[in-house]
């Protein structure tokens, strides 16, 4: 299933006349990547942008719907859970779910500021 990047992506491709190698090629990835990006099967990279504002000229409108949609799209992030102690799925799968109260929430985000700050 295509991400909203991904259908920009699309809508892109056919206006420029590029195949999906031509754009990966432009911007320095695989296609294979590049589809993975589009159906949400990878994560957006952070320089995905710089990489189609540098190699594409596109209308500051069409910049606009590029940066939105990859904000959109990165809402979903995809985590590999495979190698994870059973504690540390339990408690993504509850936030991603939202059945942790804010109380609770509160606690967990001081006690993760803390770490941070202790350097762990």
């Amino acid at each position: 299933m295509l991400t909203e990047f991904g259908k920009v992506m699309r809508i892109i491709r056919i206006n420029t006349g590029d195949s999906m190698r031509d754009m990966a090629a432009k911007i320095g990835m695989s296609a294979t990547y590049l589809s993975a990006i589009e159906t949400g099967k990878r994560n957006i990279p952070a320089n995905m942008e710089e990489l189609l504002f540098t190699n594409y000229n596109f209308s500051d409108k069409d910049k606009k719907k590029i940066k939105d949609s990859i904000e959109k799209s990165a809402a979903q992030v995809k985590i590999n859970l495979t190698e994870m102690a059973d504690k540390k799925k339990k408690l993504i799968y509850k936030l991603s779910k939202g059945d942790i109260d804010e109380e609770t929430l509160d606690r967990l985000c001081e006690i993760i500021s803390e770490k941070e700050k202790e350097g762990k």
